[in-house]
């Protein structure tokens, strides 16, 4: 990518995080950037376009990173999901606002093509979860189980959890002397740990003989 599109992806990120998706025109970004409408335009044809290029830029980073890990053979089935669960949380926190206006793209889809053009961004990368998923099952370390459903309580939790600053602070009983949970080091650790310790218990299979209660 040029310096000068990066640049155009740099700002985009920062005024859709700001002031939404449809908070943000053409002209914002073209005035942030320093750049005429026609240059967007033409490195990215509209705004949907250029929407969808960070999502598919951002999910590219962890799809390798997701590759690497699916390929470590010095690792097992169910470290691989911790790592996982890690990546995702700290991916969510380091562009919180960004994945809050990308989650209100999903939920509200007002712009059916832009919603297709996500979903299938977001497919490449549940598909090496499911990778994943199938080595532990084929392996024997895992119990048979639904590939979607397991993925979405990963994400969904994350996304519920640190996406509203509201529901963070119920969950947590954060309090007025620390408005900012985001920044909560003890809470980050506790959702991962939560996960972890969920995804364990439904994931590795029982040694046999042991109780099932």
């Amino acid at each position: 990518m040029s310096d000068k599109k990066s640049h155009i992806v740099n700002i985009a990120i920062e005024l859709f995080s700001k002031n939404g998706f449809e908070g943000t025109s053409m002209r914002d970004l073209a005035s942030a950037a320093g750049v005429n409408i026609a240059m967007i335009n033409y490195y990215f044809g509209s705004k949907e376009k250029l929407f969808e290029a960070i999502v598919e830029g951002r999910s590219e980073i962890v799809r390798k990173e997701f590759e690497e890990l699916a390929q470590d053979k010095s690792l097992t089935a169910i470290e691989k999901m911790d790592r996982i669960i890690e990546m995702q949380v700290n991916k969510v926190l380091e562009k919180r606002h960004f994945h809050k206006v990308l989650q209100n793209e999903v939920m509200l889809n007002k712009r059916p093509e832009l919603n297709i053009a996500i979903g299938n961004i977001f497919k490449k990368n549940g598909m090496l979860i499911k990778g994943i998923l199938e080595e532990g099952i084929n392996n024997g370390e895992f119990n048979k189980v639904d590939y979607g459903l397991i993925t979405s309580t990963i994400m969904g939790t994350i996304n519920h959890v640190f996406l509203s600053r509201t529901i963070c602070n119920l969950i947590f009983e954060q309090t007025a002397q620390n408005p900012d949970p985001f920044e909560n080091p003890k809470i980050k650790k506790r959702v991962i740990a939560h996960l972890k310790d969920l995804i364990h218990v439904y994931l590795l299979k029982k040694p046999e003989g042991s109780s099932q209660a």
